[in-house]
């Protein structure tokens, strides 16, 4: 298995690299630079693919098949050859176009999203959606699965669309009903503070450490849209600023899930691929239980509010955006209540996109009928409509359903974390150890060693099951 881990470490290494890239795109790249940074990732992607490529690497996958492995190295050889295959399966030529296609539609969607044009993005991001459907064809082929569902295991393999499907079932049949049903209010008071974008980090850096992220081996910056990107010891989380203090607070302690996560991995397998993250429902299991049934708990918000400035305009605020239940067309900014059913939304028209290979216009009316529909809402503009994420623009498919299987989860984890109660009932140091540590022993340690639902039943003795989930939600909401 040497030669097998010197390989996946060169090709973890290059993904880093990507990583750094990447995050540099998205915060400090100057307008003009767009070009050179293209040609830079696409002739990194050439290597990046090359590196799997060798026919070498399979043939040590077969002549270990035949070797006596340990439970470990068991795990991490057939994770190998599934990954081995998912990057032979796309010609490489193709990685590249939709390198180039995929870094020029972001920046039109910027564009776009910012004049509220989606003229400035049709063309370009038809054209990219062929390229999607090719590689979705491709991986298809060697997959032995349908397109969609290729797509998906790029982002969770452990999780296809039939189990999407009745996962969102309780979306469909308990959720949105009760939405419709419910009482909601538009306009939640907004809180706004002098702080500048410094104070803001200085003042909540503190709380972040506290819960585990490590600023030696990691920092936080700004970008449009938030993420957690970087590399293996160098994560890099960001978050956006808005007019509206708690908006950009909940982005900063659900990314801090993210790089808790990463920073926690276990590192005799940092560079194996049963030391990666799961899938990106774990990744975003941990980003919500950071930002949800932290942040967003009443207790530890009236003890966060102390460090700004304690007022009753805040916290009712706070109540206001996330105890409630409310009418809003941005999935970032919804409230637990509805945020599954934006992300319904966009599984539900994913499907059509790959069942049906409708194109941008239909894309769009299709997304104006589901908010109507689903959430009751008239979208004043395309800004907030369709142009208000950035995964198709970047080709990023078959992601948003981990949202809201990431939420699901976080929500069985939330319900059998032994220590959550006593810190949510007594908040101090030794509590939120007690949290964070049990968090990193049962879900970031595990890495890939375990499936989601193996997991699950460690920690809760069932697989994934929304009942959880549908549980939270009345807690909060009803």
């Amino acid at each position: 298995m040497d030669k097998l881990k010197r390989y996946f470490k060169n090709y973890y290494v290059l993904n880093d690299i990507n990583g750094i890239l990447f995050w540099d795109n998205a915060t400090n790249l100057p307008s003009k630079s767009i070009e050179s940074r293209s040609d830079q990732m696409s002739i990194l992607a050439k290597y990046i693919d090359q590196e799997l490529r060798n026919q070498n690497i399979i043939e040590e996958i077969n002549l270990n098949k035949n070797k006596k492995l340990n439970d470990h190295d068991k795990k991490n050889l057939l994770l190998m050859e599934n990954i081995v295959t998912k990057e032979n399966a796309v010609d490489g030529q193709l990685k590249s176009q939709l390198v180039k296609k995929k870094l020029k539609c972001e920046h039109l969607w910027r564009e776009a999203r910012e004049k509220n044009d989606v003229s400035i993005i049709e063309k370009d991001f038809d054209e990219l959606l062929l390229l999607v459907h090719e590689e979705a064809s491709q991986l298809s082929k060697s997959l032995s699965l349908n397109p969609y569902d290729a797509l998906i295991s790029n982002y969770d393999r452990d999780y296809n669309s039939n189990k999407i499907d009745k996962l969102f079932e309780v979306i469909k049949t308990e959720i949105i009903p009760q939405y419709l049903n419910l009482e909601k209010i538009s306009n939640p008071s907004i809180f706004k503070t002098d702080l500048s974008k410094d104070d803001i980090f200085e003042q909540t850096n503190q709380k972040l450490k506290e819960l585990g992220f490590n600023f030696d081996y990691g920092r936080i910056d700004q970008s449009m849209h938030p993420f957690c990107g970087g590399a293996n010891k160098d994560v890099r989380i960001t978050t956006r600023f808005e007019d509206n203090l708690l908006e950009t607070l909940s982005a900063l302690f659900h990314e801090t899930g993210h790089g808790v996560y990463e920073q926690n991995r276990p590192t005799d397998f940092l560079y194996e691929p049963i030391g990666q993250a799961r899938s990106l429902s774990v990744h975003e299991s941990q980003s919500l239980f950071y930002e949800n049934h932290i942040f967003k708990t009443k207790s530890y918000f009236q003890i966060f509010n102390d460090i700004f400035d304690g007022s009753q305009e805040m916290y009712q605020s706070f109540v206001e955006h996330y105890h409630t239940v409310r009418l809003n067309p941005i999935r970032v900014s919804a409230d637990e209540f509805s945020y599954p059913i934006h992300v319904f939304i966009r599984y539900e028209i994913e499907k059509e996109i790959f069942n049906n290979k409708i194109q941008f216009k239909d894309i769009h009316n299709l997304w104006n009928k589901y908010y109507k529909q689903f959430l009751d809402i008239d979208l004043p503009n395309d800004t907030v409509g369709v142009l208000q994420d950035i995964h198709w623009y970047e080709g990023i498919f078959g992601y948003f359903p981990t949202y809201a299987i990431g939420a699901m989860i976080s929500a069985q984890i939330k319900f059998s974390c032994p220590g959550y109660q006593s810190f949510i009932d007594n908040l101090n140091i030794d509590n939120i150890n007690k949290v964070t540590d049990w968090l990193k022993n049962k879900i970031h340690q595990k890495a890939s060693l375990y499936s989601s639902d193996e997991m699950l039943k460690d920690i809760s003795g069932e697989p994934l099951n929304s009942s959880y989930f549908l549980k939270h939600l009345n807690d909060r909401f009803i």
